[in-house]
Formats: C-alpha cells, sequence, structure tokens
C-alpha cells in the first residue's frame, strides 16, 4: 500500500519569524547539501572510513587540527564529553555511561541550560561553580581535581556578566591540562567561528550543521584537538559497544554536512548581514504605520535565540490595541499561513535570520488583517 505524507493540516509550512529552532524545522537545508545527500543514499560505503576522511577534509578547509560530523550539537556534547574523560582508553569508552576514574565536568552556574542533559547522557557529574551573581577565576579553579574531565564553555553565556570570559576560562584550565568544550551550537555567523574559537585555545568546539550552515538538520560539526577527535572517532559507529554507537550520524547527513560547510564557506557574509539589515528596516518601517504599534530594532544583550549579531524586530503595544502581545503572537500562528514569533521582556520579536522579503510582505498583510478585525 502506498501512502503519501501532505505537507498541509499537520505538517504546514510556516514562515519562521523567530530563529533556527529545532523546534520549527532548523533551517531549509540548502541545495548542495541535499544533492550530496541524494547521491549518498544510493551508496554502500565503508562508513569508517567515510567518518576519517571527511572529518580530514573538513579540518583541512577550516584550518582546524582535526574535525569530525556528528549527528547533531546535542550529540556532539556527549561524544565530545566522552572523548574527555576516557582519552584513548577503549576498556573505559565501553563501559560508558558508568563513571570513569576521570568524570567530572564543570559548569558555570550562568552556563546551567537543558542541553547539559547532553553532558550526563556519557556518564559525568557535573560540577557547578560561581553563581547567579558572580564566577570567579578562583572558584573555577578550586573545582579542578584528579577526577575533573573537562570543562564545560556555552558560549552564549559569555554575553553575561556573571560569565567568566571564554579566555580566562582557558587560562585556567589549560594552566591544569584541563580541556575546554565550547558549545557554540547556533553561534554563526560569523563564518569564522568555525576556526577562530579553536585558534584562541578552546579544545572542541562544537556547532549545529541545521541552523545557519543550513546542513541536515540531525547533522552537527565538531572541530578541535586531534587526540580528541581520535577518541571521539573511537567512540563512534560503526564501532560497537561505545556510547557514541546510538549518535550515529548517517551517511546521507555526513555528505550533506560536508556540502553545507563548503557552501557555507563560499558565502558573502557582508551580503547576507545586510539582506538581514534590508528586511528588518523593511518591517520597522510597516510596523510603525499600525496604530497603537511601536516597532524598534533589537539586538540581544542576552542569551536568546542567538547568535545574537543577527538583527531583529520588537514591537510593543499600547492602549489603542485591545489584543496584548501573547494574543498578537497567538493569532500570528493561527490560520494560514502560521507565523513563527518570541516574545521577549513582554515585546513580539520578529527575527529576520529566517525571513525573506517577501515573507516579510505576508507577515505584514496578516498583521493587517488581524487588526482590522478587532
Amino acid at each position: 500500500m502506498h501512502t503519501e505524507l501532505s505537507l498541509s493540516e499537520e505538517t504546514f509550512p510556516v514562515i519562521n519569524a523567530a530563529g533556527t529552532l529545532t523546534s520549527l524545522g532548523g533551517c531549509q537545508t540548502r541545495p548542495e547539501a541535499i544533492e550530496a545527500m541524494k547521491n549518498a543514499a544510493d551508496q554502500f560505503i565503508s562508513y569508517e572510513v567515510l567518518l576519517r576522511k571527511t572529518g580530514e577534509h573538513l579540518a583541512r578547509i577550516l584550518g582546524v587540527p582535526a574535525a569530525i560530523v556528528t549527528s547533531g550539537a546535542a550529540p556532539g556534547l556527549t561524544l565530545a564529553t566522552a572523548a574527555c574523560m576516557v582519552g584513548d582508553n577503549l576498556l573505559l569508552a565501553s563501559r560508558l555511561p558508568a563513571p570513569p576514574p576521570k568524570h567530572k565536568v564543570i559548569i558555570q552556574c550562568s552556563h546551567r541550560n537543558p542541553f547539559e542533559r547532553a553532558i550526563s547522557l556519557s556518564g559525568a557529574s557535573l560540577v557547578q561553580v560561581g553563581d547567579a551573581i558572580n564566577t570567579r577565576s578562583a572558584d573555577l579553579e578550586a573545582a579542578i581535581d584528579e577526577q575533573t574531565a573537562a570543562a564545560i564553555y556555552f558560549l552564549q553565556a559569555e554575553m553575561l556578566d556573571s560569565s567568566l570570559g571564554l579566555a580566562e576560562t582557558l587560562e585556567v584550565a589549560h594552566a591544569h591540562n584541563l580541556p575546554v568544550i565550547v558549545d557554540a551550537a547556533a553561534e554563526l555567523p560569523p563564518k569564522s567561528n568555525l576556526w577562530e574559537l579553536v585558534n584562541v585555545g578552546a579544545d572542541l568546539v562544537i556547532f549545529s550543521g541545521g541552523k545557519d550552515l543550513r546542513g541536515p538538520q540531525a547533522s552537527g560539526l565538531m572541530v578541535g584537538r586531534s587526540d580528541l577527535i581520535d577518541s571521539a572517532l573511537m567512540q563512534s559507529a560503526p564501532h560497537e559497544h561505545v556510547i557514541g554507537r546510538v549518535l550515529k550520524p548517517g551517511k546521507e547527513a555526513v555528505a550533506g554536512l560536508v556540502a553545507a560547510v563548503e557552501a557555507y564557506l563560499q558565502e558573502n557574509e557582508v551580503a547576507r548581514l545586510a539582506e538581514w539589515e534590508r528586511i528588518t528596516a523593511y518591517l520597522i518601517d510597516a510596523l510603525g504605520s499600525f496604530p497603537g504599534l511601536q516597532a524598534r530594532r533589537f539586538i540581544p544583550t542576552q542569551p536568546q535565540i542567538q547568535p545574537a549579531c543577527i538583527p531583529r524586530v520588537a514591537v510593543s503595544l499600547d492602549g489603542e490595541i485591545s489584543l496584548t502581545i501573547p494574543e498578537l503572537k497567538l493569532a500570528l500562528w493561527q490560520g494560514n499561513p502560521p507565523i513563527a514569533t518570541e516574545i521577549i521582556r513582554g515585546n513580539l520579536i520578529f527575527n529576520s535570520h529566517t525571513l525573506t522579503m517577501t515573507e516579510g510582505e505576508k507577515i505584514i498583510l496578516k498583521l493587517r488583517k488581524i487588526l482590522n478585525t478587532r
């Protein structure tokens, strides 16, 4: 029996004015990645060779010591933690998630977030340092002992005053030969993050493949120290009895991610930023014509939907409109086309990162219909 999934009522296409969220599909996969995935789909390969050779190729074009394709940024966190805990010890690797001798991972209080669970899945124990107001170098240093495997640094948290800077974190950790894992899942652009974070000393850096890279949604990229990437390879498919066996990126995802990175490096980042500014300016101007709406350019100063460099529009309401911001957000989502937005500090946010100018025009048309019926 033949069945066909129709992108209709239950899986409707969405106008995404929120950002590269997994809940909205992450990104629109670029044509180069789709073509590479198609080419890989009907091929038999040596998976071990594929993962190693694609990593070598990515390391070469990015100018980093080593790289590996993962099945996403969160799986990359699990694999990175496992690499730091066991190194080249296959016996310890085969016992994960049973905690190895080095099983502690230091995390700053201001860095805590739901994705830390991906670290714990490896068998690691998180050790918190600092508090919601401040973290000192001494706090980090005091937490390091013979059981410490790594420190985790969620790059978006560097925006917070209560966080140690990355440079200071690296300095303290490296003084004790402690590797630092940097989660930069959504920290593209700038594309230079693909190599600069390693250049400044990060031992492993993890990116999502299904956000600004516009690769397969279930893909990711990890770059960094050769010995740690070797450990990640040792603990990845096709090897059995290792924790990475369940984190396998399919051959299609591997091929698609490589093609996405190659295409990404060729993109004109200045032109892309200019287009996002153009969409933002259009929305601010058009929204300004609605009585009761105030629209302004908005750039986050604390962690929100990353990266922070993307211009957005913040909308607030006055008494002329009977709707509340949550009601307006819901009204935009309902009906056809559904429009996804976010609320930050009581403002409705339109993120230009995942919008085209045509979609911006559709947003204005739908808002006009919503407000004219109130």
